[in-house]
């Protein structure tokens, strides 16, 4: 099942594919390939160093030039032949620097271009994530529920956490990874009771992982409990496990909901899937 897992790319399997069928918007249909696979734009500092460069081509050929000058006068080259020389190698530093100009503007263009882009992107991302609409129409199935791009689905049963991992796998999905304030605001709205989420320690303690393989950290997100006593979450806690604490999920039987706790992965809860 370790293949299953190792996919990263659970938020386009399914629900791409809806949204293209119902006449949604691709962004990856416009730009050919996904946004955030585009190639970044050239810095300011790379124009920065070009335009430096290009005035240090100059200032050395005119150098060269003058040094040129001088030997042919020793020589006792005519003043024609010399004048022709000399002409021939101005002209060519001139059309060289003019391509070169022709090249930074054609850079700045791409730089507008890569901008307005990302600002299309945005606008679109905003629309879909906040469709109020989608939230119960039926492109995600019975029991569903859609929000942005992905589809969720909240359990009526309970199970431990390996269990629950493997029912969502079972019925198309995984385990719900949260990547934002707005989406963990909606999968915590209402809940009344502790839900498993995709995220766990289990192969290397302090070390925690989505079901996709990817770390806590790359998320750069958390919604860990913070304790009043000073004792915050995950402290894979022993008292009732000797295994510790393994496994992340929405709330405790104590409370609060919209944080995650560290629990035994053994204990029997409610969980939430996406696909």
């Amino acid at each position: 099942m370790d293949h299953v897992y190792a996919n990263s790319d659970f938020e386009l399997s399914t629900t791409g594919k809806t949204r293209r069928g119902s006449g949604s918007p691709d962004v990856s249909e416009h730009t050919g390939r996904s946004f955030r696979e585009r190639d970044p734009p050239p810095s300011k500092n790379t124009r920065k160093v070009l335009l430096v460069a290009l005035s240090l081509l100059l200032l050395c050929a005119l150098v060269a030039l003058c040094v040129l000058g001088v030997l042919y006068f020793n020589k006792g080259v005519s003043s024609e032949l010399l004048a022709e020389e000399l002409k021939a190698s101005l002209d060519q530093v001139q059309a060289d620097y003019e391509n070169a100009l022709q090249h930074i503007a054609s850079l700045n263009e791409t730089v507008k271009q890569y901008n307005a882009l990302k600002i299309k992107f945005s606008k679109v991302h905003e629309v879909c994530s906040t469709c109020s609409g989608c939230q119960t129409c039926g492109l995600c199935g019975e029991n569903w529920k859609r929000f942005g791009v992905k589809c969720y689905f909240f359990s009526p049963d309970f199970l431990n956490w390996t269990n629950s991992r493997d029912h969502c796998v079972k019925i198309g999905g995984h385990l719900a990874i949260i990547t934002s304030q707005a989406e963990q605001t909606f999968v915590s709205t209402g809940l009344g009771r502790p839900h498993w989420i995709g995220l766990n320690d289990l192969e290397t303690e302090g070390k925690w992982m989505w079901v996709n393989k990817q770390p806590l950290t790359e998320t750069g997100v958390t919604f860990w409990n913070k304790g009043k006593d000073g004792v915050s979450e995950p402290n894979n806690w022993k008292e009732e496990d000797p295994s510790g604490e393994n496994c992340a999920s929405l709330g405790n039987e104590n409370g609060d909901f919209t944080k995650w706790f560290d629990a035994s992965c053994s204990k029997a809860r409610k969980y939430i899937c996406e696909k």
